[in-house]
């Protein structure tokens, strides 16, 4: 969802959704104090709210225009709300001082979420509050009715979620605007994380002229093969279970074997990649497992979920990355309740499930697959339909650097939920594409080491992509660096300047390794 709020709930907490604007990053551009500058040259309505009832809109049924007077830091705004043919809810909101900006912000996991939840509510507010006309939807289907991905039964419902309903929400909010304010907002820009990053990506991607920006974190572009590697990654536990209580060991025996390989002992690995953590030698082995050891079988497990998943000997998605079972400040671990659960199924696992029972072997059913018998080698092949419809893994983004699109990804290294290598595997794909150079041009990446998926975890997860994106798209200005902290009651506990991939943060070897001062982006 938006990084406009300053705390940021990784609220995957719920199965319905991986967490849409919740499932954030902890900063945003919204709460610095010294952005005056947004309310500039505003634009006020031409026509009365309440006349937009009486005007037709394509697709838009049961449209309601009241105006909402101002209160607190919240301006007075027109608020409209729909369905467009044939389920999609959204809300748009048009602030009584518009700085003539469009902002759109996403949805977590299989979405359907209530637009009313305080969360996107918070976040609405936020972008309302600096003169944003802001636009949320809820991909169109309601959480309330389908469980998680049982709504991909219906194809409408299943091409909406895909991509559709984030394109003809934008192209109502736009038509809204000019019938409204009698004019088309000057920049359009979406924000999102987790399946809100997919929708960023999908967009640009197939409706290049949709968003002058894109800031999309974390983002699960190839959802096939992610939601495949959680049955996968099921499976492998359900053999050798690893405990919760085994995790911080786990977590310590990673961090001393690689916490120095970047040339800074700090709680951190800049780039899991040159961690060449072997459980088999680097954990202690016991015959019949502990909480401080681990049994040969459990060594088999944490390989096998290391090695990605093969299909007939062929990796097709890459393995769990060692560092993301790292504990936070409270003392969780990266792998729990998503991978390493003792409540039910694991995050990882639920989403898998309803995946391949809904919507991996379209058109033909699912519903009798058994997730504990899925025969890797046998249904992969069968997958074919669904990748058309929801992956955004397309690496040909020319048409949307033709129209001016300027795009910030950001993943954590550390990230639990969806692999990180998913993020860099993309970029690189399009790098080889179009070129390194072209490409920087107007999209780069972002990668944070030490956080979760789209905030906390035990690195810098504090920082604001937002504004840079504004400055890319607004005065050309392409970011070099983008300034991140980990906080802790409420002051910076560590700082650190997260650098445009494949650049990393270099320690200059001397000074607190706490400052981010004493790093610098570096080749690597």
């Amino acid at each position: 969802m938006t990084r406009l709020i300053l705390s940021a709930s990784c609220a995957l907490l719920a199965l319905a959704a991986f967490s849409p604007a919740l499932a954030q990053n902890k900063s945003s551009f919204i709460d610095q104090k010294d952005r005056s500058d947004l309310s500039a040259a505003t634009v006020s309505p031409q026509i009365a709210c309440g006349m937009l009832n009486g005007q037709s809109f394509a697709d838009v049924t049961t449209l309601k225009a009241t105006h909402v007077a101002g209160v607190g830091s919240v301006p007075g705004h027109c608020q409209v709300t729909g369905y467009i043919r044939p389920q999609i809810r959204f809300e748009i909101t048009l602030p009584d001082d518009w700085n003539r900006r469009l902002y759109m912000f996403g949805n977590g996991g299989y979405a359907g979420e209530d637009l009313a939840a305080p969360s996107r509510i918070t976040t609405r507010n936020a972008a309302l509050s600096k003169g944003f006309l802001t636009v949320q939807q809820n991909t169109g289907h309601d959480a309330v009715t389908y469980k998680l991905g049982d709504f991909a039964q219906d194809l409408d419902l299943l091409i909406d979620y895909g991509s559709r309903a984030v394109h003809v929400t934008v192209g109502t909010a736009k038509a809204i605007a000019a019938r409204y304010y009698d004019r088309h907002p000057s920049f359009s820009y979406w924000d999102g994380c987790s399946t809100g990053g997919r929708q960023g990506l999908i967009s640009a991607q197939r409706y290049p002229g949709d968003f002058d920006g894109i800031l999309a974190g974390a983002p699960v572009l190839d959802l096939t093969n992610t939601q495949i590697w959680g049955v996968w990654n099921a499976q492998a536990l359900l053999k050798a279970p690893i405990s919760k209580a085994q995790l911080p060991v786990l977590a310590k025996a990673v961090m001393d074997k690689c916490d120095g390989i970047d040339g800074a002992k700090d709680g951190l690995i800049a780039d899991p990649r040159q961690c060449n953590f072997d459980p088999a030698k680097d954990l202690k082995i016991c015959e019949a497992g502990g909480s401080d050891c681990f049994t040969q079988a459990q060594v088999e497990t944490l390989k096998t979920l290391a090695g990605g998943v093969k299909i007939k000997g062929e990796t097709v998605f890459p393995g769990v990355q060692f560092g993301t079972e790292g504990v936070d400040a409270s003392g969780t671990s990266g792998w729990d309740m998503w991978m390493v659960s003792e409540e039910g199924p694991s995050r990882q696992l639920a989403y898998g499930e309803t995946f391949v029972k809904n919507m991996a072997m379209l058109p033909a059913s699912g519903k009798a697959i058994d997730w504990k018998t899925f025969d890797f080698d046998k249904e992969y092949p069968k997958i074919g339909m669904i990748r058309e419809i929801v992956d955004a893994t397309n690496p040909d983004l020319s048409e949307f650097e033709k129209r001016g699109g300027r795009m910030i990804t950001y993943f954590g290294w550390s990230d639990p939920a969806l692999n990180p290598m998913m993020g860099v595997n993309y970029y690189e794909s399009v790098r080889k594409t179009m070129g390194a150079d072209r490409t920087a041009e107007f999209y780069r990446l972002f990668m944070v080491p030490g956080m979760f998926h789209c905030s906390m975890g035990y690195g810098t997860d504090v920082f604001d992509a937002f504004t840079p994106l504004m400055d890319w798209v607004e005065n050309g200005k392409a970011p070099e660096v983008i300034q991140a902290s980990q906080m802790k009651d409420g002051k910076p506990a560590m700082t650190r300047p997260l650098c445009p991939y494949p650049q990393v943060a270099k320690y200059s070897g001397s000074g607190d390794l706490k400052d981010g001062a004493n790093f610098e982006c570096k080749a690597p």
